[in-house]
């Protein structure tokens, strides 16, 4: 963020932390840093969106019966064989569902018993349109008008309930999402941690120190009530939110990582590795937050030569799940975390001529951590489902949110989702 006063440096600067009024964990007075650890005991969220719509049909498939008889017949250029995939006997223990071969680091986990693999999970009236499946994922409505003033995105009527600070809930590399509007608490939604910073003025670089001093002391005598105080106390708090991320990402970097992670992108421009480093740094540095939310941009939609794309990207996820895993362990706070990796719709059951897969409705649902009681979940596919045009959806997606914002946040979910189902199924793998 440039340190200036004009109309565009100011909208930078609230773009990158608008609004920040408490200042959390890390932050004292003009925002001086207090060195913090990572909090014990504390629960968090991680949600990794795979935009685009993943195949949840050849990340986990069948490979037993007349369902793995119609899977390989009806995609007899793109299905999985059975000596293709990670078998799931282990752990909770699976014959008929073998895991994508770019999994490995999952099926560890599962053998662990620390993986739900949650299937058939959707919505009602589903919609094959990107734009539509992802406003229902991301408002948690499908048919009903919220009451005026209710925020659209349900992680932002989660933050106004019981994370109201900036850092309660936190967006990492995925822009700004429909999930967070109309947060009151103003959550940061940043790009990265070592981008969210002052840059220093190159004439004048050895009065940088100086200059944000004074600018704090500026910012901190403007009235405290009406616009001009908003204003100050929104850009005050920006600025002491810089100093809390460069405190947990200097604090982690001395420690640790404890793990190495992935630089790949294959192209596209959800760069999860970084991402998910970034968060390990957050929970190291001692933040608040309960939600964090970030992802893989887009590569997931494989209209056409969906190998070896859809690999890359499955190995991608992977990679980072496990460089992830093994820094959250380090710090003591894996089994305090839950990881749920979502897409907003799956794909069609049979291939397309362009060696590729159309827009589904059903997909599968990872949730990975210390405390989850491995598992398959939901209903899995069964033969008639794959002879069908694609998976129905027998698990709402609200219900897995549900199941993880009461029984690991520890908070209620009746006014974050306020909407009636007309399918409703109990989750236990927590």
């Amino acid at each position: 963020m440039k340190l200036n006063h004009s109309r565009r440096g100011f909208l930078q600067v609230c773009a990158a932390g608008a609004g920040v009024i408490a200042t959390g964990a890390l932050a004292g007075p003009r925002g001086t840093s207090v060195k913090a650890a990572p909090l014990s005991g504390y629960k968090r969220l991680v949600i990794i969106n795979l935009v685009g719509g993943n195949d949840g049909l050849n990340t986990v498939f069948p490979v037993t019966g007349a369902a793995a008889t119609n899977y390989l017949s009806r995609r007899p250029g793109l299905a999985m064989t059975s000596g293709q995939g990670l078998s799931l006997a282990g752990g909770p223990g699976v014959s008929d569902f073998r895991l994508h071969p770019a999994l490995d680091t999952l099926q560890g986990i599962w053998n662990a018993g620390e993986l739900a693999i949650i299937q058939k999970v959707g919505y009602p009236n589903a919609n094959l349109s990107h734009f539509v499946s992802e406003d229902v994922w991301s408002t948690g409505v499908r048919s009903i008008d919220l009451p005026s003033g209710t925020a659209r995105g349900w992680v932002a009527r989660y933050a106004n309930q019981y994370a109201p600070t900036p850092t309660g809930v936190i967006s990492i590399g995925m822009g700004r999402r429909l999930d967070f509007d109309g947060a009151t608490g103003h959550p940061l939604l940043i790009k990265s941690v070592g981008a969210f910073k002052y840059e220093a003025d190159w004439v004048y670089g050895n009065n940088h120190i100086l200059r944000l001093d004074t600018y704090a002391a500026m910012l901190a005598k403007q009235p405290s009530t009406g616009l001009a105080g908003q204003v100050a106390g929104a850009k005050l708090a920006a600025h002491n939110a810089v100093t809390q991320m460069a405190t947990a990402l200097s604090d982690y970097n001395a420690a640790g990582p404890w793990a190495s992670y992935p630089t790949t992108i294959n192209g596209f421009t959800g760069y999860l590795g970084g991402n998910l480093r970034d968060i390990a740094a957050l929970m190291y540095g001692g933040m608040d937050t309960r939600v964090f939310y970030t992802g893989i941009w887009g590569g997931f939609d494989t209209h056409s030569a969906q190998e070896p794309m859809h690999t890359n990207l499955l190995n991608d996820l992977d990679n980072a799940v496990a460089a992830f895993r093994a820094d959250l362990q380090a710090m003591n706070v894996w089994n305090d975390t839950v990881v749920l990796v979502i897409s907003e719709f799956g794909r069609r059951n049979y291939e397309n001529g362009s060696d590729g897969t159309d827009h589904g409705h059903g997909s599968v649902v990872f949730a990975l951590g210390g405390a989850v009681n491995g598992g398959m979940y939901g209903d899995p596919p069964t033969a008639s489902d794959i002879n069908a045009e694609q998976l129905g959806y027998t698990t709402d997606f609200r219900d897995v949110y549900r199941h993880v914002l009461q029984d690991h946040l520890g908070h209620s979910a009746a006014g974050v989702f306020p909407e009636s189902q007309p399918v409703s199924k109990t989750m236990n793998f927590l």
